[in-house]
């Protein structure tokens, strides 16, 4: 429900606050006063599309701002949630437009997209013109009604979840199909690499070790002579063998330690240092033996190491350890390729599975959609008559739909004849547009009783109606606003009486432009004002007769 209206710096409107009420409201004014300025401005906060026309002259922006109630609180928390809005009893929607032609929006002084707007102020408020007259001839819209009207929330969502998992299956079977048949196409590459790889009988780190063992039989003479210099130490060939001589300065100092005592420490420490040095000779005359490689061993691992290379290179790639996972995948291919028949057997079977839990939920959806006929055709043919489109006929036609969608199974087409005569058509081809928007509020007022919708703003549905048909047209919205806030532009003082609250656009020459104001209408104010929508400029006292028996008459 609209609770207050803020407007500055729109079109002719200079600054406007308005507090609105539940139930029945009703605007009027001249024409010219300015109606149409202040749905605009309400459209925009739905998400409308912005001109910078639409700023006041000689001002810097428009800001345009509409406090909800929030009725549907179920569906809008869900999407505030998603959108992290903050959410409570109220929303406050704010559109600012600069003269540039910038916009902004506003919701709950959170910046948004009007994309989201548009989403949200379609909860809040639903502003039915000529425009929306053209929306009772779409599909999706049709459906909607007929959804609603049957009830089926729960099992349209539940229908939904598993016509996502079938699509989701059957996207992944023709994807693996795509996949296979262009392994298949493959495979004799596939085969061949994977051959090539496996025959290399590759190790990890390999070439990090061929590398390392060609260095060494290539600088086998310069480390020859460095270990067997070492070796040489502890030849006891040589005339003056280090590790002899070590042993021998060891021995005579051992026998001097009752005279000296530091002899025993240095003679401790040389055992050491020949201990030590004995180990280091040792290891190398071991090294020495080991660097034996011959020519024939070199040029074997250095053609490994150019058949490893040229591998590499190949496929890119900068190590063994790459190459040994890359022979993997193309094996894991191979095997794949093998057992792809079984794949897609299975895949064919969680298709069919997920098919055919979609379909027995459409089949539901379709038996409580075929339902509504049976209770809303007498309902809706019954006020059409009253709206004054006597003799009109109205009806549902659902039929299977080729295949599966996200909505169900089911076409829906919204048939209508003006008399018994012409022949049921599409509601859009033979409805004029009085009819049309006489037909919407007849299915507002039965889709009212059943669920919770936002605000109606009726922007003028009595053009073209008058007498006792526009009474009718006003005690239906009176009907609707029962269980919702209706609030219609009218220039008809039958439709103006019957409302709870009487709301008057007016416009005044302020310096060189126009501004208009806005005002509730009470006690002889509506009188008065009723008398002028009666009489015109003149007001009678025969009119404001007729405007106080209206009022007294419309009493709910």
């Amino acid at each position: 429900m609209i609770q207050h209206i803020h407007i500055k710096d729109f079109v002719l409107i200079d600054e406007l606050s308005l507090d609105l009420r539940p139930g029945f409201s009703s605007i009027t004014g001249e024409t010219g006063a300015g109606k149409s300025i202040l749905i605009g401005a309400i459209g925009l906060v739905s998400g409308n599309r912005a001109d910078s026309r639409a700023v006041r002259e000689g001002a810097a922006k428009a800001i345009i701002e509409v406090v909800c109630s929030v009725e549907n609180k179920e569906a809008l928390k869900e999407l505030f949630d998603d959108n992290d809005l903050d959410f409570g009893e109220v929303c406050t929607l704010r559109r600012e437009i600069t003269s540039g032609g910038k916009s902004r929006a506003f919701i709950n002084d959170t910046p948004v997209t009007t994309n989201l707007m548009k989403e949200v102020g379609g909860y809040l408020i639903d502003i039915h013109s000529q425009h929306h007259n053209m929306l009772i001839g779409e599909p999706a819209y049709q459906m909607g009604v007929v959804d609603t009207l049957a009830g089926t929330a729960g099992l349209l969502e539940e229908y939904k979840g598993a016509f996502s998992e079938y699509k989701s299956a059957q996207k992944k079977l023709e994807e693996e199909r795509e996949r296979i048949q262009k392994q298949r196409k493959d495979i004799d590459y596939i085969q061949f690499q994977y051959q090539q790889l496996d025959e290399a009988k590759i190790h990890p780190n390999e070439i990090e070790e061929i590398e390392e063992r060609l260095a060494l039989a290539h600088n086998a003479q310069d480390i020859t002579e460095a270990l067997s210099t070492l070796v040489g130490l502890a030849d006891r060939g040589s005339m003056e063998a280090p590790l002899d001589e070590i042993a021998m300065v060891a021995k005579k100092l051992g026998k001097i330690t009752d005279s000296y005592t530091q002899a025993a420490e240095m003679a401790e420490r040389l055992e050491a240092i020949r201990i030590e040095l004995s180990d280091l000779t040792a290891l190398g005359a071991d090294a020495v033996e080991s660097l034996s490689i011959d020519h024939s061993e070199v040029e074997l691992l250095e053609q490994r190491a150019d058949l490893l290379q040229s591998l590499l290179f190949k496929h890119n790639l900068k190590s063994t350890s790459e190459l040994i996972t890359l022979r993997d995948d193309y094996e894991t291919q191979l095997q794949g390729i093998d057992d792809a028949d079984d794949h897609i057997l299975r895949l064919e079977k969680e298709v069919s599975l997920a098919f055919k839990k979609a379909k027995t939920l459409a089949d539901k959806l379709t038996q409580k959609r075929l339902s509504v006929s049976e209770t809303l055709l007498p309902e809706l043919e019954h006020l059409i008559k009253e709206l004054g489109i006597s003799g009109a006929t109205f009806a549902i036609e659902l039929t299977p739909a080729e295949s599966l969608s996200y909505n169900g199974a089911d076409k829906v087409s919204f048939l209508f004849a003006t008399n018994k005569q012409t022949s049921l058509r599409p509601i859009r081809e033979i409805a004029s547009g009085g009819e049309i928007s006489r037909f919407m509020l007849a299915l507002k007022t039965i889709l009212a009783a059943r669920a919770v919708l936002p605000t109606v703003i009726f922007d003028e549905i009595d053009t073209g109606v008058s007498g006792e048909v526009a009474g009718k047209l006003g005690k239906v919205m009176q009907t609707l606003s029962r269980n919702l806030q209706v609030i219609t532009i009218t220039h008809l003082p039958q439709i103006a009486a019957l409302a709870d609250h009487q709301y008057v656009v007016s416009k005044r020459e302020e310096d060189t432009t126009f501004v208009t104001t806005i005002e509730e209408c009470v006690g002889e104010e509506r009188v008065n004002e009723l008398a002028g929508m009666l009489s015109g400029a003149h007001v009678t006292e025969a009119a404001i007769q007729n405007a106080r028996a209206l009022l007294l008459n419309n009493k709910r």
